[in-house]
């Protein structure tokens, strides 16, 4: 009897973690759908689909090289109205070197591997 009073709170603790957690989620997301802006296509789709967003895409990407890491999220905040803003200082090791961009304008996020272009390398030799 003990047993079985436990397992339905146990269960009962589970479903409401659960619920907290699927509430989390749909507040602080974004519902609409996500645009890999890397997918062949995707931009001249996009210009068809939603200029408005184009426009502020296209802007943000060739403007994103030219700003200072820790300010590239507010400034896409502030010139474009960018949400969830994601420029982490994780760059691909590849060559060259690329950084992963995800952003959320109104209900769509659109991400973006960005090719660094201003990043110089040096060798340093082993001592």
């Amino acid at each position: 009897m003990l047993r079985e009073v436990t397992l339905s709170r146990v269960v009962a603790l589970a479903g409401i973690a659960l619920l907290c957690t699927i509430t989390l989620t749909v507040r602080t997301g974004v519902a609409g759908e996500t645009v890999d802006l890397d997918r062949p296509g995707a931009l001249e789709t996009l210009q068809q689909s939603r200029p408005a967003h184009y426009a502020k895409v296209v802007l943000i990407l060739q403007g994103i090289s030219r700003h200072p890491d820790s300010d590239a999220p507010r400034w896409m905040r502030v010139g474009f109205d960018a949400r969830d803003v994601s420029y982490a200082p994780i760059v691909l090791t590849s060559h060259p070197a690329q950084r992963r961009l995800s952003f959320a304008l109104e209900d769509t996020r659109y991400v973006a591997v960005i090719v660094l272009t201003n990043l110089q390398g040096v060798i340093v030799p082993l001592r």
